[in-house]
């Protein structure tokens, strides 16, 4: 009866938290296990990714920039007609 209360009054029970704090320490306990595992990058590799990533940012921009000129000139071709 006394769970159908904290129910209602939108509280936890007292069992609901007690199984809460070993999850919370087996998550952090797991997640610095799988922290250990990753394969961090070199300083070359994160430098070689970021000047890829804005040269592909650059030719995408430029691509769109050319697009969207391209089609404004069209529209208004369009609309002087």
């Amino acid at each position: 009866m006394a769970d159908k209360k904290n129910v209602a009054s939108g509280k936890p029970s007292r069992k609901k938290e007690a199984r809460a704090v070993p999850a919370i320490k087996k998550f952090f306990r797991d997640l610095k296990g799988e922290l250990k595992k990753v394969v961090w990058p070199n300083r070359q590799t994160i430098v070689r990714n970021t000047i890829a990533t804005l040269v592909m940012c650059a030719v995408i921009g430029l691509f769109v920039s050319l697009f969207d000129l391209g089609l404004s000139a069209f529209i208004k071709l369009l609309l002087s007609l």
